[in-house]
């Protein structure tokens, strides 16, 4: 699995040239509104698109829920003054991919206008100040670029150039147009032998035997983590599901489905997911009980999500706190360990959550707990979390838990979005073994931080 460490964003919208952000197993973005925090969620989810299992899509979107963020012009950072109008904008990682056999680089992609959206036009691939790899669609083909020398691919994509590559023999051309192109990309296949031959030496032996020399890089594809998208505001509860199926969406729609679903074929893992459900819902103080109600045998039969509140009879999803219809999407998705239809599950461990103001709707202590699930969804299996947050309860818990030691101070990111005129700059900040923040900026300090600390017992 490749391990993202920062995040960068050049020329986004709120963010005036280069703004890099840390990424770690829970990193936690806070701020004003309109400071950048839900396009730096947007910007990470097209990333993982444009390097999709598939292979590179040069023709991501931008405008898939819950993140829409319109066309070019609305995305690209407008420049006021004699230079005129911005032209392309950036956004990329910096990886540590340990099991390719590579050393850890630099991943820059590029965009321009095509119709009014945005296109891949170049992409860059910086292991070290000497080392690199530069792929740029210019008129009639692609431009190859490495330290030395400079190759020009006529009639040929990026992508077609991204897999020659890797697969010097299957690209879908003529024999002899085939050639040609392996021929003129020789010097770069070679450049990448070699940094994947010193990447192995430096990490001896290679964690996978399997990837060797080029075997586990591919310049078209990540190995990053599958991403779940969560959007801030979930679906409303209904009285009673009719199932049709079980589609998948960032509102949490298939949440109920997936539920009745579990309920009715899979006892084990919805036995499994309820008590979950249910040690939630009791230290949150949300309820005490839930449960599928079929109005019949078949599956496709009517059905009813009832929860019980305290010590009350079981009551309709419809007719108690809205609390628990907007959290069950986020508490479902973390907990259930069969996937939903749709979804491939790689592995357990195998999520990164993009999650926009988990805490709608919950009271102080249903948030604290929100907190808890993540804290604990992370060390029992592996998930990572990038949230959008406006909950001091939440950060503040974090904070806590690596003082605990149910953290480590390397665990945790938090990300301040401050506002600067018509831009923002992200500050990166990290706690120390006792949850004080380090390199909290004066802003943070001024608007966030003062009243914490002496609530919590920090030092000042």
């Amino acid at each position: 699995m490749d391990h993202p460490r920062q995040f960068i964003l050049r020329d986004v919208r709120c963010f005036e040239g280069e703004q890099r952000g840390r990424l770690r197993p829970i990193t936690l973005l806070v701020g004003e509104n309109s400071t950048g925090k839900t396009t730096f969620l947007g910007c990470y989810r097209v990333l993982h698109q444009v390097f999709s299992e598939r292979g590179l899509d040069p023709v991501p979107d931008f405008n898939e829920e819950p993140f829409t963020m319109g066309s070019f012009r609305e995305i690209v950072r407008s420049r006021l003054g004699p230079k005129g109008r911005i032209g392309e904008f950036k956004i990329g990682l910096d990886i540590d991919a340990p099991d390719s056999g590579m050393p850890p680089y630099e991943l820059t992609v590029t965009f321009r206008e095509d119709g009014s959206q945005p296109v891949v036009s170049a992409l860059r691939f910086q292991f070290d100040v000497s080392a690199f790899l530069e792929l740029r669609q210019v008129a009639g083909g692609t431009c190859v670029k490495i330290p030395g020398d400079t190759a020009e691919i006529g009639e040929a994509s990026i992508r077609d150039v991204m897999f020659l590559l890797d697969y010097p023999t299957a690209i879908s051309v003529d024999g002899s147009a085939r050639s040609r192109m392996v021929e003129k990309l020789t010097p770069a296949r070679n450049h990448l032998s070699k940094l994947s031959a010193s990447g192995q030496s430096e990490r001896n032996p290679v964690r996978n035997p399997a990837h060797r020399v080029r075997g586990g890089f591919h310049i078209g594809r990540l190995n990053l983590s599958r991403l779940v998208p969560v959007a801030p505001l979930r679906s409303k509860p209904k009285r009673t599901y009719n199932p049709v199926r079980e589609t998948v969406s960032p509102e949490g729609e298939h949440t109920p489905m997936l539920m009745m679903r579990l309920d009715r074929t899979n006892k084990r893992h919805w036995d499994s997911l309820h008590d979950e459900l249910v040690t939630f819902g009791h230290d949150s103080g949300l309820f005490s009980d839930i449960k599928v109600r079929s109005h019949g045998k078949q599956m496709s039969d009517p059905f009813q999500l009832q929860v019980k509140v305290r010590s009350g009879s079981h009551a309709n999803i419809m007719d108690v706190g809205y609390g628990i219809s907007q959290s069950l999407p986020i508490l479902v998705d973390i907990m259930a360990d069969e996937p939903v239809r749709g979804r491939r599950r790689r592995s357990a461990d195998g999520r990164t959550f993009l999650l926009q103001q988990p805490e709608v709707h919950l009271h102080p202590r249903g948030q604290a707990q929100l907190a808890n699930l993540f804290i604990a969804a992370y060390r029992k299996r592996g998930s990572r979390f990038l949230i959008e947050t406006h909950s001091d309860y939440i950060v503040d818990r974090v904070r806590i838990s690596v003082r605990q030691g149910l953290l480590k101070p390397g665990d945790v990111s938090i990300l301040y979005f401050e506002p600067n005129g018509r831009a923002a700059k992200i500050h990166s900040m990290s706690l120390d073994e006792d949850g004080n923040l380090q390199d909290a900026p004066a802003g943070y300090r001024d608007f966030f931080l003062r009243e914490t600390d002496r609530l919590l017992g920090f030092a000042d």
